[in-house]
């Protein structure tokens, strides 16, 4: 930061540029010898101009509305060079014009923001240090705050330095009543907005951090699974349609090893290994979060990787289950649980809850030994699947009427 430079502002009046004796005053900015001129936008006659105190003389409201201008522009010029000191910038007079301006480098709009982060994003997911399906959901997120900003101020864009502390507020609420979001998808997209404007306050984009004006508060929800009856409904449901069928055992696989649908589709046969019970496990890298999740297959999910060790699709694919695209996948589960008469949304992550409770927890298995399995990285992840649910309510009250009255 260079505090040794020489900087002045002074006005003047062009007057070889007069116009119907009028003459347009300047502003002329030096630092370190080096100048540049300014416009007013001011004109005013020549007879009225003091050169000598850079003001315009006389008492009448054309005066007094100059000299404020001059007072204005003067305070702003200044104020517009402290900060760029402090930001540790060389200012030069372009640099301070266009400051004054607002043609900056540091100035965004929150498209451009955006576009900066997505295409971070877009960077990690070539080298696979992130999701396709982490980048969707910031381009969904782009896309409604889009829709908010066209419908809370009739703009397409906006500069970041417009944005005040009621944006995260106000975009809450605009997903909450007018998109009809539930609280945590809202809470969610909310929550991507911050992590812009922790960006673009690093960057110097933003000169407060905004994301700290709006915390995210999430509403505890039930996870949907299956109780075991219901799985046990779906095990032996037969069907015809080779489609339904297929999907069904890879639901149910799903269901008795607590994989994700991104990993399930990915799986080969070397993610198979022997354990050291001399069973068979399956081992994969979360997609998600890249941390290992590793299983010991239990008989139904290993009668179901036999099933299909020569399908066709499996063979050509070299994975273990022939799953389709996710959003077919659940479609064909919609039409699983109509065909069960299962009354609850089937989708890839009511498996996961459904191994985790269901299959595990409720048999008693250790948080511990599910939280592995499940390639958490801590148990406080695994912990919101530990909810007390009827069955274990029935189970310990059964243990206890054994010993206070048996």
């Amino acid at each position: 930061m260079n505090l040794n430079q020489t900087f002045t502002v002074l006005f003047w009046q062009a007057k070889s540029r007069k116009l119907n004796g009028q003459c347009m005053v300047y502003a002329r900015v030096t630092i370190n010898g080096r100048r540049i001129e300014i416009s007013t936008n001011r004109k005013i006659p020549e007879k009225h101009w003091n050169a000598k105190l850079q003001r315009a003389k006389g008492i009448s409201h054309e005066v007094k509305s100059l000299n404020n201008h001059l007072d204005a522009m003067k305070a702003a010029l200044y104020q517009h060079h402290s900060r760029l000191l402090t930001m540790g910038k060389t200012v030069t007079p372009l640099l301070l014009k266009n400051e004054y301006f607002g043609i900056s480098e540091d100035r965004k709009t929150l498209n451009e923001a955006f576009d900066f982060l997505l295409k971070q994003y877009s960077d990690k997911v070539n080298i696979g240090k992130t999701s396709t399906a982490t980048l969707k959901k910031y381009q969904y997120t782009f896309a409604k705050t889009q829709s908010f900003v066209q419908n809370k101020y009739r703009a397409s864009d906006m500069m970041l330095s417009d944005i005040g502390t009621n944006f995260l507020a106000d975009f809450y609420h605009y997903l909450f009543t007018e998109e009809k979001l539930s609280n945590n998808t809202s809470m969610k997209y909310v929550s991507r907005v911050k992590t812009l404007f922790l960006v673009a306050n690093g960057r110097g984009w933003m000169k407060s951090n905004l994301a700290a004006t709006f915390k995210c508060s999430y509403e505890e929800e039930n996870p949907n699974r299956l109780e075991m009856e219901e799985l046990q409904i779906l095990r032996n449901k037969s069907f015809t349609i080779t489609r339904l069928a297929e999907a069904k055992d890879c639901f149910v696989f799903m269901c008795y090893t607590g994989f994700a649908y991104a990993d399930v589709r990915e799986l080969s046969e070397t993610n198979l290994f022997k354990g050291i019970d001399g069973g068979i496990w399956v081992a994969k890298n979360r997609k998600k979060t890249k941390a290992n999740e590793c299983v010991p297959l239990l008989p139904p999910a290993l009668k179901i990787l036999e099933k299909y060790r020569e399908h066709p699709y499996c063979k050509i694919k070299n994975v273990l289950l022939p799953i389709k695209s996710n959003q077919k996948f659940n479609g064909y589960l919609k039409e699983i649980a109509d065909l069960c008469g299962i009354r609850k949304e089937l989708s890839t992550h009511a498996a996961r809850h459904t191994f985790a409770t269901t299959v595990t927890l409720e048999n008693d298995m250790p948080l511990e030994t599910v939280s592995k399995m499940l390639g958490h990285r801590s148990l406080k992840t695994t912990q919101r699947y530990a909810k007390v649910t009827n069955k274990k309510i029935s189970d310990n009250m059964q243990l206890l009427k054994k010993k206070l009255f048996l």
